[in-house]
Order: C-alpha cells, then structure tokens, then sequence
C-alpha cells in the first residue's frame, strides 16, 4: 500500500481533526479492530501534543507525519525538529505514586498511549526526533488487557 503524508504546523486551526482523519484511515486500510484504533489515535495525538507544547514550547514548528501498512502492521513516523525527546524516557513514576490525587497538571497521558501501542521506536537523527509506532494487524500473540495501565505485558510501556 502506497503511504500517507501529513504535515502539521503548530497553531494549525483544524490539525486535530486532519490528524484524527490521517490516524482513522490508516486504522481502517489495515483493519485494524476499534480498540487499536483507538489505542493507535491517542498515542500518535498524545506525541504530537507534547511536541508542540513541550518540545517547540508552544511556539509552533513542523510535525511531519507518515504512514502505512504493511503485510503485518500498521505504521505511523512522527518526525520534528524540537530538542531531543526519547518517550521511553518518560518517567511516571512520581504521578502513579500520587494516585489519582495530583495537581491538574498531565503527566500520564504519554504513558498511558504508549502502553495501549505495540511498538514504539525512537531516534534522534540529523537534529530530528524520529518516533514509529506500530500496531500488530495480527494480534494474535499480543494479550488483551485493560488497555496496558497495570505493565503485565510485553508491549512498549509494560516494562
């Protein structure tokens, strides 16, 4: 299957929506079942936010977006030029500590996205992150959870 192309300006009126758009068909082509799909959407949603508010600060910059399906997955590669972020990296220790008592402030977003994909990969190339989340088009050998919160499985946030 040919790819699909985004690109996303920060402060775009109507990103969201062409995003959600991009992320649905690419669920769709793949046959991806509801629950990766949604799964798929809240993860790609989550790291293009952080990218805007956390990496470019709010102050706007590209978010190229690709992706495809191939004959065992669907792919997205979320590329930007913001200072290096590694997802992995992403603590949430001190927020799963808390419960669910905290001050407002986010900090589970990401990890709860990244527990519901089944790969993600991270580089810092050229001066540009490079983030490629996948979902199994045959899940077969992936378990189904409540959506990857409790860590019990192999996939990207189970660690």
């Amino acid at each position: 299957m040919a790819g699909h192309r985004l690109t996303l300006r920060g402060g775009e009126a109507g990103a969201a929506r062409r995003l959600a758009d991009f992320v649905a068909a690419l669920a769709v082509s793949g046959g991806l079942d509801s629950r990766q799909s949604y799964w798929l959407r809240l993860a790609v949603d989550e790291i293009t936010t952080n990218i805007g508010q956390h990496g470019y600060r709010g102050l706007g910059g590209l978010v190229e977006i690709e992706g495809a399906v191939d004959d065992d997955r669907v792919w997205v590669r979320i590329t930007d030029e913001a200072p290096a972020f590694d997802p992995h990296s992403h603590d949430p220790a001190p927020r799963l500590a808390n419960g669910a008592a905290h001050d407002g402030e986010g900090g589970l977003g990401l990890y709860l996205a990244l527990n519901g994909l089944d790969r993600l990969d991270h580089a810092y190339v050229d001066g540009r992150n490079v983030n490629t989340l996948m979902m199994l088009r045959h899940a077969e050998g992936v378990r189904e959870t409540d959506g990857g919160t409790h860590g019990g499985d192999d996939r990207v946030g189970g660690r």
